[in-house]
């Protein structure tokens, strides 16, 4: 099994947010150094972040900056986008590190990220089939006719590229986002929010899917992790980071789900969550003997072929104790599950 991380791109400085390039640079050098496989960064326009408005960009400064970590978008938001634009730029910039560029895309469920571009959340699972049926056509040189408000038609991918080696995944956490992932992707990354349960059950309809469709099943975990000598040490210095994003999700809705978090029942509002609630399944935080039993628990229940983990956050933890916890991630943990 591989593993990948997702650096932050952003930190918080005296209380305010600030990009933060070099910090990604460094989470990806030492992750390059330490055995780890690929880097992911994703995409947010409105609101408190670690990601940027552009999922793309990053990862074309990381692969600038690395000789061998891949790197991959999650996600790009493809509804907001016109497809054709998502389908150039990710065949050029695969044409550019050959084998070390994945595209992912995911519909989206955040209103904010549609707001800017005049699309509602109400015609993202249209644009989203749409758009992996663009990006298909233009990698194929297949004529096609888009639709509005993306209105237009596709280009053949330009042949000065050479050989297409582009992957596209999706990221999904909902049976119809799996199902498409199983159609029309090379594979599917899960969120990071959903327990193992939830998503193990994900993971059989895509598996089920894929099998109709003679396809081999393609998975990447995707987790929060922090890893320390003892696990009482990880939960403390962890575990308000835990408790503030889950918050946040909680807030939003559709993160949790009484069939496979019980305690939701008895949880009337996000200032009611607890660390015993969003930890036990779901985040990878503790001792490296902690990390190595849950991931083989994972590992037997989903068979990922690679486990994507983000560790800093823009509020924290702090960028030299993230990239001791890389180092040790790729001392410890990499090495079992070559």
């Amino acid at each position: 099994m591989k593993f990948s991380i997702a650096p932050a791109v952003q930190k918080t400085v005296n209380g305010k947010r600030e990009l933060d390039m070099e910090g990604f640079l460094a989470e990806c050098e030492a992750a390059e150094a330490t055995g780890w496989y690929g880097a992911y960064s994703g995409e947010k326009h409105v609101g408190d972040t670690t990601y940027t408005t552009n999922a793309l960009l990053p990862c074309v400064r990381g692969l600038s900056q690395t000789k061998n970590l891949k790197f991959g978008t999650s996600v790009t938001v493809l509804p907001t986008q016109h497809p054709v634009r998502v389908a150039e730029d990710a065949c050029l910039v695969d044409a550019m590190f050959p084998g070390r560029f994945r595209l992912t895309v995911g519909v989206g469920y955040f209103q904010g990220d549609f707001d800017p571009f005049g699309v509602t959340t109400r015609q993202r699972k249209r644009l989203m089939d749409q758009g992996m049926e663009v990006i298909a056509a233009h990698r194929a040189g297949r004529e096609m006719e888009i639709e509005g408000p993306w209105a237009g038609k596709v280009p053949p991918r330009d042949p000065a590229l050479g050989k297409d080696g582009l992957e596209v995944f999706i990221g999904a956490w909902s049976v119809p986002g799996v199902l498409r992932a199983a159609r029309m992707a090379d594979g599917w990354i899960t969120d990071p929010i959903r327990s193992g349960r939830w998503v193990a059950h994900l993971a059989e309809v895509y598996k089920e899917e894929c099998a109709k469709l003679g396809k081999e099943p393609r998975i990447v975990l995707f987790r929060e992790a922090w890893m320390e000598e003892t696990d009482a040490a990880a939960q403390a210095s962890y575990g308000p980071h835990v408790l503030g994003y889950s918050k946040v999700y909680f807030t939003r809705g559709n993160a949790y789900h009484e069939d496979y978090d019980p305690w939701l029942k008895d949880v009337a509002s996000a200032a009611d969550l607890k660390l015993e609630h969003v930890l036990p399944d779901r985040v990878l935080c503790g001792s490296a003997a902690t990390w190595i039993a849950q991931i083989e628990e994972w590992q037997e229940a989903l068979q990922p072929e690679e486990i994507l983990l983000r560790l800093r956050h823009f509020q924290g933890p702090d960028l030299e104790p993230t990239l001791d916890t890389i180092r040790a991630i790729g001392s410890e943990i990499i090495p079992r599950f070559k």
